[in-house]
């Protein structure tokens, strides 16, 4: 009885000494870039290969681990329009990890968890970070760079 009276006491110090963790308060800018990133989000997960169109900068460079070399927007329309019918997309999950913005310039950081099916029923799911860079353009941000990367499986 003593042992159980013992960790009920430590568990309830522990619960008043750590309390609850203050949230992370984001400004307007930083809200603003967020709502950017999983607004082109929505349309990336709808399998829409314009959505680079209408969320990337004509000019911008994206880089991630499956391109050798860094590519352009056309170029990610191009291959978006070839993968997205090979796939089907479950779930998503976006956190963001770090949001940094100065003036018309924003570097956000986040974490993702993306479930998918293939054409031949495979299930798999991802979990990865990436960064992207956004600019402002009039009152809308755009992406003018990213680099994104799938966390090593354990399969």
């Amino acid at each position: 009885m003593t042992t159980k009276r013992t960790l009920l006491s430590v568990l309830g110090l522990m619960a008043i000494l750590t309390g609850p963790a203050a949230a992370q308060t984001w400004s307007k800018a930083q809200l603003e870039v967020w709502d950017t990133v999983l607004e082109s989000y929505k349309d990336i997960d709808a399998q829409d290969a314009n959505w680079s169109q209408k969320w990337v900068f004509s000019d911008a460079m994206v880089w991630g681990p499956t391109f050798p070399m860094p590519r352009g927007r056309d170029s990610v329309k191009r291959w978006d329009a070839y993968q997205f019918p090979n796939s089907k997309n479950h779930v998503s999950e976006y956190s963001p990890a770090a949001i940094v913005v100065h003036d018309s310039t924003a570097v956000a950081h986040y974490y993702y968890s993306n479930a998918s099916e293939d054409k031949d029923g495979e299930r798999a799911t991802t979990h990865g970070r990436c960064t992207d860079v956004l600019a402002k353009d009039g009152k809308k941000w755009r992406f003018i760079a990213w680099h994104c990367g799938d966390e090593p499986s354990d399969d």
